[in-house]
């Protein structure tokens, strides 16, 4: 496996899967030290996303300079991991979560152009969903962290910012290109027509965030607020990680079958494992099943848009990606806030089905899709 492949996974884990991801796994530590309840809950949850949002939009405007876009994920991770560790207020604590959210914005498109430039063609669809699938890595490793530290969060949030600047400087000892060229066909912005073929990817990602906002967010502590003990939920999560890397198949799915037969599974299978948990989040057996089938859909659900991405808008896979990544992330801001007051007013059980329910509108603009042409290297 190429290097680099191995070190953006790595980003991967410690953007996602611990600075931004990380919220939900820590919330019981954080609602218990601020005394936030589950409505302000998701407002800082719905700030991450959407500070995601705007990292991707600043990195898909610097796509010719992968290695800035690749330093300033680290950057941003790693300073808002600290600010939460240090914060002795909401108001710094939220602002803390909102920067560290940001540094998976950016890793995302500086990981893809940083793979398209380094790896053979026939191996690029892999390539990006092997890297994609590091969430899941990093949320065992976040669930490692809460047993190793102890209940001492900050500490685990002090480790989170070491670990994020060290993995980014290893993505950039990794790329061949170290003089970071502009490319002269990344420097120009794309347009909207360009990415028009994406209207109906951003709508089903936009519908598949707002369903995954449920367990993301409050998956953890709907689990543990069910049994009252912090290993059950954290060794859920951590579940939940193991069997996200699993995700890494999803370019393997689409050749196999097709696009939308493989966006159909993956949104369905995270529907339904979203709705199990709402039901059940206090039986071990149905809550860790749910848990698992969640992780790896999810993982794999991430996975097929980019590729739906690459497939769709050929010529500027990495804004097309970044598309994709943001509406999936408003959808998760907008989930995290919707689903939050709906706890707050309904049962938890109403909140997630109203979320699975959501998950499998997402299933809809894929319908009658056309079956993507398979792309050769020249094609690529």
């Amino acid at each position: 496996m190429h290097p680099l492949v191995i070190a953006g996974t790595a980003l991967i884990a410690t953007t996602y899967g611990l600075a931004r991801f990380g919220y939900g796994l820590f919330l019981p530590e954080f609602t218990d030290s601020f005394g936030m309840g589950s409505t302000v809950a998701g407002a800082v949850q719905a700030g991450s996303f959407l500070s995601y949002c705007l990292a991707a939009v600043v990195a898909s405007r610097t796509s010719g300079r992968p290695r800035l876009v690749v330093a300033c994920a680290g950057a941003t991770a790693a300073i808002g991991a600290l600010g939460v560790a240090a914060s002795t207020h909401t108001a710094v604590f939220a602002l803390s979560v909102v920067v560290a959210g940001a540094g998976a914005g950016f890793a995302t498109p500086g990981l893809v152009t940083l793979v398209e430039r380094n790896v053979a063609p026939a191996r690029q669809e892999n390539a990006q969903t092997i890297v994609n699938s590091g969430t899941g890595v990093g949320l065992v490793a976040a669930g490692a962290l809460v047993f190793a530290t102890a209940g001492q969060w900050r500490v685990g949030w002090v480790v989170i910012a070491v670990l994020t600047a060290g993995v980014a400087l290893a993505v950039l000892r990794t790329d061949r290109r170290s003089d970071d060229r502009r490319d002269p066909s990344r420097t120009t912005p794309a347009r909207i027509g360009e990415l028009s073929p994406l209207i109906r990817p951003l709508v089903a990602a936009a519908l598949a965030g707002a369903s995954s906002a449920a367990i993301w967010t409050f998956g953890r502590s709907v689990m543990s607020d069910g049994t009252g003990g912090e290993t059950y939920s954290v060794l859920a999560w951590m579940v939940l990680g193991a069997f996200g890397v699993l995700g890494a198949t999803a370019g393997r799915i689409v050749q196999t079958w097709n696009l939308p037969v493989a966006w159909t599974l993956t949104t369905t299978a995270m529907s339904m494992a979203t709705v199990l948990l709402g039901l059940l989040p206090g039986s071990p057996i149905p809550a860790y099943v749910s848990v698992a089938l969640f992780g790896a859909s999810y993982i794999a659900m991430s996975g097929v848009l980019i590729v739906w991405a690459v497939r769709s808008v050929a010529e500027r896979a990495a804004e097309g990606t970044v598309a994709l990544f943001i509406a999936l992330a408003v959808g998760q801001a907008a989930g995290s806030v919707v689903f939050g007051a709906l706890l707050g007013s309904t049962s938890t059980a109403t909140a997630f089905v109203a979320a699975g329910v959501v998950g499998l509108l997402a299933v809809l603009p894929a319908v009658s899709l056309p079956r993507p042409r398979t792309l050769t290297p020249a094609g690529r």
